[in-house]
């Protein structure tokens, strides 16, 4: 492998037969250890996989919404408006940004928000993590962060890593989701801005995926003096669409409204984190431009586009002499993405076996990304899933703004209250950090030995088996449709090892 995928401390990968780690073996069992030749125990029966549990938000949602004890706040992914109009009589990929914001005033929401912001807001920190790991490459420091640089935006791939490979963390952005961003803006600067206190707000986040329930719910998401949530609630497109229904709104027949001005703008980049390849896609175009000081010539990035389980691409940046990079040497960057965790297994396996070398990887747990997430329509169709990318493509095309950091609502944050991508602020609030939840990893093809019981035997589906406490037991994996499941259990799992 090349130098980009560089060997030094523990922080690192330890080379290409560890990626993931080398095979371990651990000390035998109890009743084996005065016998190591003995044949070692039968392993556990692995539990049958269980769909990912979707906890019901909506009766505490419009219970706020009715009681108006708190200001309600709703905030709507790039995936949900695409896909909306397939339960309320619009067809298939129809944009239905307008009837959606109507609908959620319609409900009783103080404020709408537009989550392609915060995805501005992602790519703005993301863009420069990646320009910091980058400069630490070419100019052969070893005290930054190493690469390839994963994202970070897809729950379930967060969870995969904290229980399946925990030796990547490192490489892990340590960025918050856009909607978590959201929401710690809202609970902290924009709160100050209205005269509130952090516990006078929900935040209701519309999202096309389950798992974004289990990540609000995480321990570290939480305001920086630990009196709230930075989301309060969690609800899907079929959520959103069933209360629609209950109220007897209809939905075909509202007028188009617009986003709340103050979270109100959003870029066509931040409208392609909906589709698998658009966090990479719209990640290229900020880093390269912030790099070189040039704007890049393709803003559609065709070999980050499609359906495709595994795709790839280059890109070679000429650093400007005054750029992030401290250095003017050209850069060829290698850039990855998986679409599904079964295609980022393969991946991972790849490189560590020396095939490829990336600086960049994107990772997706559901099919086609966050328009086929849990929390849509459900449908096994490839041609529905190609009208809602394509929807989300046609939202690019037609944004004024097509660059994250050209968005002048997060110019504003940054001049206002963050200070600067990567600033001290905007690590306090726009950052996080992840639990390993299960042992030290290993290789993924390697034979593993284990300590004794009491362990629970979690398979992945992933063509190999790890071990974690019962009381911390999660499984996450991917059937042959590609649809990510868990058995996690939310009355026995610790909140702050919620691996969503």
């Amino acid at each position: 492998m090349s130098e980009s995928t560089r060997i030094g401390d523990a922080r690192e990968f330890a080379g290409p037969a560890r990626l993931l780690g080398a095979p371990r073996r651990a000390a035998a069992p109890r009743a084996q250890a005065a016998d190591a030749a003995a044949p070692p125990a039968p392993k556990p029966a692995a539990p049958k996989p269980a769909a990912a549990k979707e906890v019901d938000h909506v009766p505490l949602v419009l219970d706020e919404l009715q009681t108006k004890k708190k200001i309600c706040i709703a905030q709507t992914a790039p995936a949900v408006r695409i896909a909306i109009g397939e339960e309320l009589g619009l067809g298939v990929g129809v944009n239905a940004t307008g009837k959606m914001v109507a609908a959620l005033k319609a409900l009783g929401f103080d404020y709408v928000f537009d989550t392609l912001a915060g995805a501005d807001l992602t790519i703005m920190e993301e863009g420069f993590e990646l320009l910091e790991r980058l400069e630490g490459l070419v100019n052969k420091r070893d005290d930054t962060a190493p690469l390839p640089m994963f994202t970070s935006c897809c729950p379930g791939w967060i969870g995969f890593v904290e229980t399946c490979a925990p030796e990547i963390i490192p490489h892990v952005s340590s960025c918050k989701s856009p909607h978590m961003m959201v929401g710690s803006v809202l609970k902290t600067y924009f709160a100050e801005k209205i005269g509130k206190q952090s516990s006078d707000i929900s935040v209701v986040s519309v999202m096309p995926c389950v798992r974004k329930q289990g990540e609000a719910d995480r321990m570290m998401f939480h305001t920086p003096d630990g009196a709230a949530r930075e989301v309060d609630h969690v609800i899907t497109t079929k959520d959103l669409a069933a209360m629609c229904k209950e109220k007897g709104i209809d939905f075909a027949s509202l007028p188009d409204e617009e986003f709340d001005e103050f979270l109100g703008i959003g870029t066509g980049a931040a409208a392609l984190f909906g589709t698998t390849g658009g966090v990479m896609e719209a990640a290229l175009r900020t880093v390269y431009d912030v790099a070189t000081g040039e704007k890049l010539d393709r803003l559609d990035w065709e070999p980050v586009r499609g359906l495709d389980g595994t795709k790839e691409a280059s890109v070679v940046i000429k650093p400007h002499p005054e750029g992030p990079l401290h250095n003017t040497e050209p850069v060829t960057v290698n850039i990855a993405v998986a679409n599904g965790l079964g295609n980022a297994k393969k991946l991972l396996k790849q490189v560590q076996e020396g095939e490829k070398d990336y600086h960049f990887i994107e990772v997706m747990a559901c099919p086609g990304g966050c328009i086929g997430g849990g929390g849509q329509p459900r449908s096994k169709d490839k041609e529905i899933l190609q009208k809602r990318q394509g929807a989300l493509y046609s939202v690019d095309e037609r944004k004024v703004l097509r660059r994250s950091h050209e968005n002048p609502v997060v110019q504003q944050l940054y001049d206002d209250f963050l200070e600067k991508p990567n600033s001290h602020k905007a690590h306090e609030l726009l950052h996080t950090y992840y639990v390993p939840c299960g042992p030290e990893k290993f290789d993924i093809t390697a034979p593993v030995e284990v300590q004794p019981p009491p362990l629970a035997t979690c398979t992945l589906d992933l063509g190999f088996e790890t071990v974690c406490d019962p009381q911390e037991h999660h499984q996450i994996c991917e059937l042959d449709d590609g649809t990510v499941h868990s058995d996690d259990n939310e009355k026995t799992l610790p909140t702050e090892l919620h691996a969503e």
